[in-house]
């Protein structure tokens, strides 16, 4: 056994050797990994194809599906643009395990500013074929840009790639366009829009065999492009790096999946509709729009109803799960999820699978959404019950119900305003008709009240896509009891948990992975992901430990929150309906609940290390390697003072004002010690604290004590032994603290700043001190200095001394990075509105340069 594991440890380091070689020698090509090392950029303007390689820093950083594609969107795409413009693309992506042996590996996704929301950016996924046989034909994802003249589609057939008049097919239902061109294309691939997309239908999705990319209007986006569908074949082989390790990890992944009785038995016998039982017994399966959480008759839409109705299951490609399955009730067959079936059923009043197989035909032959078509309905269905609308079909009628999905769809009638989504439609109706619309961020809310699972309700606000359950189903914990049961009711460490989950499942729609693996994976409330880890290293020679797998997802996920703040998203788009926060339900275990919204937020935040407006920090976003939004030079409040309370007091009064680091100077570190770095890190946990220790000696020493007290920058002296700064940059280096370099007392500082650069400190402070300005009188920024500085060195310089309101512009257009104040905040008989006052004009003096720039 022994002997074993040393050969699979060596394997693992030859790879991992080879892999650092390539890099270095730039011959190795990620497709001696599970990638193709190709992406495909389609212009449908000018019909040009373009071959790209993929970014070797990149990859391993964002990994693929999902994360590639959100950083190629967030690097690529404007702001503010019309989702339905020519301008939007989308990035059609397949992630490192898409095509091999990992169980529930076919997984594709397309990501794409979502035009229901206007706003986010939006990842639908698919567990249908069209990703592997893309990874076949040599590109791990398509970059979709422009807009054809006339209905096309795109066809490939491993390197050859076409963009084909699709006329014909325009104009037929999803069915009728999968069967037709997989007659015309033996054994391919396909993947198409409906007659919703082709309408642009904001909730319209597109379908890939029996699978739906669902969620958020990518049809739509297809539909304004005139693509109607995209048709692959690929022959070509998917190899990890190490194959011998890959297969033996993949085949205890297996056994895991099998072993457990949700993944092994319960979804394999039942399907997702399984779930309706449970969560209706747990109070929160919606009902009428939301207004009850127990419907009376789950039994005769139950899955073990529903197995009764069973033809046949149908399984993702190389899924043993196998949760699909197209059920036949009288002369109608059906592909139901447990989501389709609360939409279209409960949520608007019906209980007749009859009824549901319809409605539920009807929304996968137009290409509709049905989350969302089911929730459009509910919500109109309410507003004829309050008297706001007079055309509305009562709650559980039949014909009207069925009659509007195929106006949705068709876009007419009040079809055209229910297309567009409840939020937009309520904003049309008004009468307070918002206030019951039940949607987060414009997208549709899902099949669990948040009422009555806390988890939920704060994975649903804080969801980067709108409400979603897919970014963290806290439905494992909470209803299903897995690993253990967690209390639904309970707000206690609910924002720990869908952290954690959020994290996890942003690198498993990465990867490409099925979210309901982590059910088996799961052992605690940590959410293990050692078998997820194992596999990545093994078919990618990334060496992705734990620890490394939840920063991947966590990087990912702050990256999306940034494209959301850059279109204007901020704390006020983290809540959920007003329904939810004011009304409780009626009767069940959840009886008398409502959301204590903000307090789930505030610690939710916190821990992500979020401003209270819901943006990433900087703090956060350095430590991911994300480039943070804005480039205006950065304010830092100096506490030079003695006092401990008076410090926290100017400290608070600061951070009010919008200053964005805090420095504990050098008399405060003195007269109270480290303390007060340790308070400040507990009381601002997202902020930048600075620890000014003006270091000569014990370099490595002191620059730990300062990262143990909680501090991210620890000054030294820029004067002090080569020997001090070194230990120092090493300190830095094991610990992830910044080392700042002053040059106060330097003789030479741009001869000094150029050495102490290569000796690798991240800041360099331009610093006049106290003493030298009351003595002197000199107490202005030596300008000619800091403009040699910036023209000399690369890594950001601080400048000090003296600065206030009306130094401060001028600094800033000399080229200062931060700009570290004192006595204009802490003699200020208003520190708040002086720090306020002071951050305007940094931002303002930072947008003029770069207007010049």
């Amino acid at each position: 056994m022994i002997y074993f594991e040393c050969i699979h440890f060596f394997k693992i380091f030859l790879n991992l050797e080879l892999i650092n070689n390539f890099k270095k020698s730039n011959k190795l090509t990620l497709r001696t990994m599970t990638y193709a090392n190709k992406i495909l950029r389609i212009n449908l303007d000018t019909k040009s194809v373009k071959e790209e390689s993929l970014d070797f820093e990149i990859v391993q950083q964002y990994l693929g599906g999902r994360g590639l594609g959100v950083k190629i969107l967030y690097d690529e795409l404007p702001p503010k643009i019309d989702p339905l413009s020519s301008a939007n693309k989308i990035a059609l992506m397949t992630g490192p395990m898409t095509g091999t042996i990992s169980p529930t590996s076919s997984r594709w996704a397309m990501v794409f500013k979502s035009p229901l929301t206007q706003n986010t950016l939006n990842d639908s996924h698919c567990g249908g074929s069209l990703g592997i046989q893309l990874k076949k034909s040599g590109y791990d994802g398509i970059i979709i840009e422009g807009k054809a003249d006339k209905p096309c589609l795109i066809h490939i057939q491993d390197s050859i790639v076409e963009i084909l008049d699709a006329t014909e097919f325009w104009g037929k239902d999803t069915y009728e366009t999968q069967k037709s061109l997989k007659e015309k294309y033996d054994r391919h691939s396909v993947a198409c829009i409906g007659i919703a997309g082709e309408k642009l239908n904001k909730f319209a999705c597109v379908m890939n065999d029996a699978r739906f990319a669902g969620r958020g209007g990518v049809g739509a986006i297809l539909g304004s492009k005139n693509l109607k569908a995209i048709v692959i074949k690929g022959t070509q082989r998917i190899k990890p790096v190490n194959e011998f390790a890959f297969k033996k990890i993949s085949k205890k992944f297996l056994d895991t999946l099998k072993g457990h009785p949700v993944t092994g038995t319960g979804l394999g016998l039942y399907g997702t509709p399984i779930l309706t039982t449970a969560v209706n017994k747990s109070g929160v399966l919606p009902v009428k729009n939301f207004q009850e959480g127990i419907f009376n008759d789950v039994r005769a839409i139950a899955g073990e109803t529903l197995r009764e109705l069973l033809i046949k299951q149908v399984p993702c490609q190389g899924c043993p799960i196998g949760c699909g399955r197209s059920f036949k009730f009288g002369d109608i067959a059906a592909h139901l999820e447990y989501e389709s079936l609360w939409a279209l059923g409960p949520n608007c009043g019906i209980g007749d699978l009859n009824v549901i197989f319809k409605a539920s035909e009807k929304c996968n032959r137009y290409g509709l959404d049905t989350i969302s078509t089911g929730n459009a309905i509910a919500w109109y269905m309410e507003c004829g019950e309050r008297g706001l609308v007079s055309d509305a079909p009562h709650f559980g009628e039949v014909d009207g119900f069925l009659k509007l999905i195929d106006n949705i769809a068709l876009k007419q009638g009040v079809g055209a305003l229910l297309s567009q989504g409840v939020r937009a439609a309520a904003a049309q109706i008004g009468q307070n008709s918002e206030d019951f619309a039940c949607h987060i961020k414009g997208l549709e809310m899902p099949a669990y009240d948040p009422r009555g699972i806390k988890g939920m309700a704060l994975s649903y606000a804080t969801s980067n896509t709108g409400a979603t359950h897919l970014k963290a189903y806290t439905v494992i914990q909470e209803i299903l009891s897995t690993p253990h049961y967690v209390d639904p009711l309970a707000e206690e460490g609910k924002a720990a948990l869908v952290k954690e989950m959020q994290d996890v499942f942003a690198v498993l729609d990465s990867a490409e992975w099925c979210k309901f693996t982590s059910m088996a994976v799961f052992s605690t409330l940590k959410c293990e992901v050692d078998i997820y880890a194992k596999m990545l290293t093994t078919a990618t020679g990334f060496f992705i430990d734990s620890t490394e797998f939840k920063k991947i997802g966590e990087r990912i996920y702050n990256l999306e929150r940034l494209f959301n703040y850059r279109e204007g998203l901020t704390r006020d788009d983290d809540q959920l309906p007003k329904r939810f926060l004011t009304e409780t339900l009626p009767e069940g275990p959840a009886k008398g609940q409502v959301v204590d919204n903000e307090r789930l937020l505030t610690e939710f935040y916190r821990l992500r290390g979020w401003e209270d407006d819901g943006s990433p920090s900087d703090r956060k976003l350095e430590e991911l390697g994300i480039k943070p939004l804005h480039t205006s030079a950065k304010l830092q409040v100096a506490l030079d003072l003695r006092d401990m309370d008076e410090a926290l007091k100017i400290a608070k009064s600061a951070v009010e004002g919008g200053v964005d680091w805090i420095e504990c100077g050098t008399p405060l570190v003195k007269s109270v010690g480290m303390d007060i770095v340790r308070k400040i890190r507990e009381l601002y946990p997202h902020k930048t604290i600075v620890c000014d220790l003006k270091t000569m000696d014990t370099g490595f020493l002191e620059s730990e004590m300062a990262y143990l007290a909680g501090a991210d920058i620890v000054c030294i002296l820029g004067i002090a032994p080569d020997s001090t700064i070194i230990d120092a940059v090493g300190a830095g280096k094991k610990f992830g603290i910044k080392i700042h370099a002053d040059l106060i007392g330097v003789l030479n500082p741009i001869e000094r700043a150029i050495e102490l650069e290569k000796l690798g400190v991240d800041y360099i402070g331009l610093h006049i001190g106290i003493d030298t300005q009351l003595r002197s009188g000199f107490d202005k920024v030596p300008y000619p200095t800091l403009k040699k500085l910036k023209e000399s060195i690369k890594i950001p310089v601080a400048v000090a001394g003296g600065l206030n309101a009306e130094t401060i512009p001028k600094a800033v257009a000399t080229g200062a990075d931060i700009l570290i104040v004192g006595g204009a905040i802490t003699r200020s008989a208003n520190p708040a509105q002086a720090t306020r006052r002071l951050k305007e004009k940094i931002e303002e003096a930072s947008r003029k340069l770069s207007e010049n720039h």
